[in-house]
């Protein structure tokens, strides 16, 4: 029986050294791009919660308070306190404490637009300006 003699050289197309470096070369970005949203958007869950934690704390804090005046003030304190504790920047935090006749509201908002994470663009992150809201019944409206 006479050799088969191919065309094209074989062995070369059996050869997988390089395999390997390509599929993690064709990999790679896209696991990058995983790791750097999960990272992001756990920044952005961290910095929401405590938003909402920072107004869950003034709005109870305000219980305390004997007339609007007071409770306004001890929900600024305590809005400050908890953006000191925390990872949030005092100086881009803003709060509002509308008062009804029963229910004080107290709105704290974030402005999370300096975090790196979320200011990528290779992601879709949700808006910067994080804002929470907690509501407490109060006593008689004095």
């Amino acid at each position: 029986m006479a050799k088969r003699i191919s065309r094209w050289p074989t062995a070369t197309f059996r050869d997988q050294r390089g395999a390997a470096l390509v599929e993690f070369a064709l990999a790679l970005p896209l696991l990058l791009v995983l790791i750097i949203g999960i990272l992001a958007y756990g920044q952005y869950f961290l910095v929401a919660h405590e938003v909402q934690q920072a107004a869950n704390d003034a709005a109870r804090a305000t219980l305390g308070g004997l007339n609007r005046t007071e409770r306004v003030a001890i929900a600024r304190d305590s809005i400050a306190a908890s953006a000191r504790a925390g990872s949030l920047d005092p100086s881009l935090t803003q709060s509002e404490i509308v008062e009804s006749d029963t229910l004080l509201t107290v709105t704290v908002r974030h402005d999370a637009s300096g975090i790196a994470l979320l200011s990528s663009p290779l992601l879709p992150v949700p808006d910067t300006l994080i804002q929470r809201r907690a509501v407490v019944r109060i006593g008689s409206g004095t």
